[in-house]
C-alpha cells in the first residue's frame, strides 16, 4: 500500500494542482474564525491557501 502513495506522491508534480478546491475556497468564509482541522490534507493545496 505504501508503494502506491510513494509513487503517486514522489514526483514534482502536483496531482491536484497549487489552487485550493473551489467549493472549500467558496464556503470558507461561511465558517467563525477560530482553528480548522484538514486531516488528510494530502498535498496541502488547501492548507496552503488558509495561511494567505
Amino acid at each position: 500500500m505504501n508503494q502506491l502513495w510513494d509513487e503517486r506522491y514522489g514526483s514534482e508534480k502536483y496531482i491536484y494542482g497549487t489552487t485550493p478546491n473551489l467549493w472549500f475556497k467558496e464556503n470558507l468564509s461561511l465558517l467563525s474564525p477560530g482553528s480548522l482541522l484538514l486531516p488528510a490534507e494530502g498535498e496541502g493545496r488547501n492548507a496552503v491557501f488558509l495561511e494567505k
